[in-house]
């Protein structure tokens, strides 16, 4: 019996990219929303006593989060390397390059603004001294202009008799 002959399929190349790109978008947003936990809970364990806090909960949640952290790369790696079309080339290699340099552009950003923030705090903390001296200088002016009046109606009326 001979082989019926396969209808032909047109892909559409370009939806199949943009597919897999949404889900390689997905996968990195998870990775990002879970590595940001991560960072904020060893940043509220480093800055925030917490005297209620369970230290082994704390360790487990940590743990699991990085094991889960380390299964995602591992599912975006083989995604990447071994389930997009050939059309993509070396997508990895590319993406993770560009991440690289994002992250350092991110990274000099953050530094950035956390500068400019701790300029602004100094700025406040440098006004409010200003006006605690300005106020220190008024009072003790004060202080001495009621004393040297107090003073010379002390000599007027001590002229006086």
């Amino acid at each position: 019996m001979a082989k019926k002959k396969e209808a032909y399929v047109a892909v559409d190349e370009t939806q199949v990219m943009a597919d897999i790109v949404t889900q390689l978008t997905k996968l990195f947003r998870l990775e990002e929303q879970l590595a940001t936990h991560i960072r904020e809970a060893e940043e509220q364990s480093k800055n925030v006593y917490d005297p209620d806090a369970n230290l082994m909960e704390s360790a487990l949640q940590r743990v699991m989060a990085q094991q889960q952290m380390a299964e995602l790369i591992v599912t975006v790696r083989e995604t990447m390397v071994y389930q997009s079309p050939p059309e993509l080339g070396a997508l990895y290699s590319r993406v993770f390059e560009m991440r690289e340099i994002i992250g350092q552009e991110q990274e000099q950003a953050r530094l950035k603004q956390e500068a400019q923030q701790r300029y602004k705090q100094w700025q406040r903390q440098e006004a409010k001294r200003n006006l605690q001296a300005k106020s220190v200088y008024l009072v003790v002016t004060t202080i001495f202009l009621l004393y040297l009046w107090s003073f010379l109606l002390l000599v007027n009326r001590w002229g006086k008799t």
